[in-house]
């Protein structure tokens, strides 16, 4: 397949809960031999827009396409799905647990065993496959889960929040099963807050806030778009506010402050450079516990995109 072809095509996707929540318009495409990350806080809606394309939710309206066409059940045994509730007993062994879910996506029993067994020597567990899950270590018994969403050799992996909880070992030890996948052919929707994580594997990243999709692009365009200014953390809000409009700055409140003191994200205009701002507050006398530049980073562009209040229709980074 081409590197553009579109595995995943998802438009103006909507779906509301009695309770409120849900979706309201998210947008995004996934591409063969791309990962994209899919990243926003809690609550944005990626859960909602996950459970859509595998089919355990109905739309109320909007589009989804696998593979170019419609997404029925025969496009989706070409996925492979790892949720964020892992769903392996303690107690089942870890070939029996990767034969299940091949069996579940069309294999013969046979084939599913010979498929699990080959998975486990590539990973290192050869002499392992009838241990319980419970006797593994949380990283192996990750890399189990994994497997179970790649025994059926899908061309789409799906991944929500595949790192939590692991240690550095692990996720590293998890990534490399990512990156052997993607370098086989496939393409992956990795859902995640870790931004380091996304910043370090994603080709793409498509960005929810609200139930809507506020940007989709490059991660390098996601990154160089970030605007310009510091994080600032300090107890005077009216202060800063006053320094900030001497230099025809912006303040946006940020969480995680410390004690009463609050931390803000300060955007300048291009032409003021940080020592104007810090010049700024020190003739005004605030009193400033930390100072901050921002640095283009996916963190960056995370609060600037997903953090502040979603606009009306996504930002495109460039032409698809």
């Amino acid at each position: 397949m081409s590197s553009q072809t579109e595995l995943l095509t998802v438009r103006n996707l909507a779906k509301r809960f009695s309770g409120g929540g849900g979706v309201q318009s998210v947008s995004m495409t996934v591409r063969a031999g791309d990962i994209t990350g899919f990243i926003g806080v809690n609550g944005a809606g990626k859960s909602t827009t996950l459970r859509c394309i595998l089919g355990l939710l109905r739309p109320d309206a909007g589009e989804i396409r696998l593979f170019g066409g419609p997404a029925d059940a025969k496009a989706r045994r070409r996925l492979g799905f790892l949720p964020e509730e892992r769903g392996l007993s303690p107690h089942d062994r870890a070939r029996d647990a990767i034969a299940f879910n091949a069996r579940l996506k069309g294999l013969g029993k046979a084939q599913a065993y010979v498929a699990a067994d080959q998975l486990l020597g590539r990973i290192g567990l050869g002499a392992r496959t009838t241990a319980r899950i419970g006797e593994l270590s949380k990283g192996n018994a990750q890399r189990v889960q994994i497997l179970c969403a790649l025994v059926h050799k899908p061309d789409l992996l799906i991944l929500d929040e595949p790192l939590s909880g692991l240690d550095p070992i692990a996720q590293s030890e998890v990534l490399s099963l990512f990156a052997e996948f993607r370098a086989a052919g496939g393409a992956i929707l990795f859902s995640t807050h870790s931004m380091a994580a996304a910043e370090a594997v994603c080709d793409r990243v498509v960005m929810v806030a609200g139930g809507r999709t506020v940007f989709e692009g490059d991660l390098a365009d996601a990154a160089a778009g970030v605007s310009h200014g510091a994080v600032i953390v300090t107890a005077d809000e009216a202060t800063l506010a006053a320094a900030v409009r001497a230099v025809g700055g912006e303040l946006r409140p940020m969480s995680g402050g410390i004690g009463e003191a609050t931390r803000w994200r300060v955007v300048l205009p291009r032409e003021v450079p940080h020592p104007a701002l810090l010049r700024a507050l020190a003739e005004h006398e605030a009193s400033i516990l930390a100072f901050e530049p921002i640095k283009p980073s996916l963190e960056a562009a995370f609060w600037e995109h997903a953090v502040a209040p979603a606009p009306a229709a996504p930002r495109e980074a460039h032409a698809a």
